[in-house]
Order: C-alpha cells, then structure tokens, then sequence
C-alpha cells in the first residue's frame, strides 16, 4: 500500500512530472523526436478525460448571472489579449506573439481544482473553464490574425482546426460517455489526476526534446522572471476585475484569468511557430505557472 500511495503521489505531482519532463526532453531529446507526431492526441485525450469530470448541470446552474459570466468571458479571451500585446510590444517586442498567445488561451481545466483548494466557488471556476475553453477555437484564430498577421503568417483555419480537434471533439464524446457510462466513469476517475498529469508531462517532454536545441542556447533568467511578473500580474487583475462580487468570487476570477490552459498555448506554438521568442517564453511559462499557485494559496488563505 505505501509503495502504491507513493506512485500515487509522484504521478499526481506536477512538480516532480514537469521537471522530470524538462530533463528527459533536454538531455535525451533524440529519443523522444519520433512522438512529435502524436502531440495533438495527446493533448485531446488531457481535454477528453477532464471533460468526463464535468457536471453540466452544475455548468448551468451557475449560468443564472449572464452579466458577470459574460464580463470574464470576453474580457479572459478579447480583452486581455489585446492589452496584454500592446504592452508587452512597448516593452519586450521579441516576445509580444508569445505573451499574446499565452493571454489568449481559455482557462485551464484544472482551474475548479485551484479554486477549490484556494477557497474559491468551484462552480463559477467551472463554468468559466467550459465557456472559454468552447469558444476559444473561434476566438483566438480571429485575435492572433486581427493583431499580427500583417507581422508573422497565421494559418487561421488551421489554427482553428487544431482547436476544434483537442476541444470540440473530446468535449461531446465525453458527453456521450457520460450519458451511458457514467457509473464506470465515477468508479474510474480517481486515476484521471495521475494519468492527465503523466499525459502532460508527455506532452512538455516531448515538445521541449522536439525544441531542445533552442532552448539550451536562447535559455535566458530575465524572460523567467519577466514571466513571473507577468503572471503576478494576472492574479491582481483577475482579482479586482469585477469588484462588487464577494471574495470567494474574486479568488476564483483571479485564478481563472491566471491559470490558462497552457498546453493548448504550447501545441499552438509548437504547430504554427518556429521563432524562439515565440516558443520559449512559452515553454519557460510552465514554471511560473507551477509554483505561483503556492505564495496566491498562502495569502488568500490568511
């Protein structure tokens, strides 16, 4: 049994799993080169497995205040990627592209559990991760065209095929299985946390191995930390975004506008861009978006 709980607790460590990953894909990348072709499966099956953990009635009663769900949609996937663009453009114009990419990215599905941990309504968490997650594959297309595609060539249908296929698809199916299945799903879904953690990890080692060469040489602190700011700064606004709702609210905006679904921003990269300033800070992003969560928890907890 401790060998077991052990297992357990390493394969449920996204620390342990990512910096494993990071090594692995650095240190041995021509051995990991021949799975490139599978990160897009990959990356559905993550998608597919948390949306068997939806509760669509817990989604749609959660749709009773249209007006704020409606203010944190648009502002998580149209306002914030624009802002974030042009400052960063008058700032770090290199890495403008990867910081648009990285704010306009739905919020990840691991967000109900952040809140949830963090003393946040994971309902709202919840339905906010569906909503963007379903209309981004029509919302980041248009945005990434709309602010550089007269700057760097952007495959728009293909982009939103790409999207289609890790979101649309993996979401419905879920559905059907739910619909049928849902006893075996409740029975099985204790390992989702560990087999999506690995998956996740497959997926870093494999797109770090396939940029290896770019990361050992372009490896740079200051982007780190530019990205820790970044990050910083995604928590205070997400917090004070819509003031006149109570804290709990407020904690759970906050780590949904912070906590994005990362992964779809690095296969995005990794298909449709070959400039280090793009993939790099993008990749680097795995490691604010790690360790931010434990100093937020701490001071939100007080």
């Amino acid at each position: 049994m401790k060998i077991l709980n052990l297992i357990k607790n390493i394969t449920e460590s996204h620390y342990i799993i990512i910096g494993l990953a990071f090594f692995v894909g650095i240190f041995y990348s021509q051995n990991i080169l021949w799975a490139s072709s599978y990160t897009t499966l990959i990356l559905a099956i993550i998608f597919f497995l948390s949306a068997l953990k939806i509760d669509l009635k817990k989604v749609l009663r959660q749709l009773e205040d249209k007006t704020a769900l409606f203010i944190i949609t648009f502002f998580i996937l149209l306002v914030l990627p624009v802002v974030v663009y042009y400052i960063a453009n008058l700032f770090f114009p290199s890495f403008a592209v990867a910081f648009l990419l990285l704010s306009a990215m739905p919020a990840g599905m691991v967000t109900p559990l952040l809140t949830e941990i963090s003393g946040g309504r994971q309902s709202l968490a919840l339905v906010l991760a569906v909503a963007t997650s379903l209309l981004a594959p029509l919302t980041v297309p248009f945005i990434v065209e709309f602010l550089v595609g007269t700057s760097v060539e952007v495959d728009v249908f293909g982009m939103f095929r790409l999207l289609a296929i890790v979101i649309y698809i993996p979401f419905f199916v879920a559905q059907f299985f739910k619909r049928f299945w849902q006893k075996t799903i409740d029975k099985i879904s204790p390992i989702f946390k560990s087999v999506s953690t690995i998956l996740l990890g497959t997926l870093i080692m494999i797109i770090v191995a396939k940029q290896s060469n770019i990361l050992i040489e372009n490896f740079n602190l200051f982007v780190v930390g530019v990205l820790f700011l970044f990050f910083f700064s995604l928590h205070i606004i997400g917090y004070f975004l819509i003031p006149w709702r109570d804290r709990r609210d407020r904690i759970t905006i906050s780590v949904c506008v912070t906590y994005m679904n990362f992964t779809l921003a690095i296969e995005l990269a990794n298909k449709f861009f070959s400039d280090p300033n793009i993939i790099l800070p993008i990749v680097l992003a795995i490691i604010p978006w790690s360790f931010m969560f434990i100093p937020f928890k701490s001071y939100v907890k007080k």
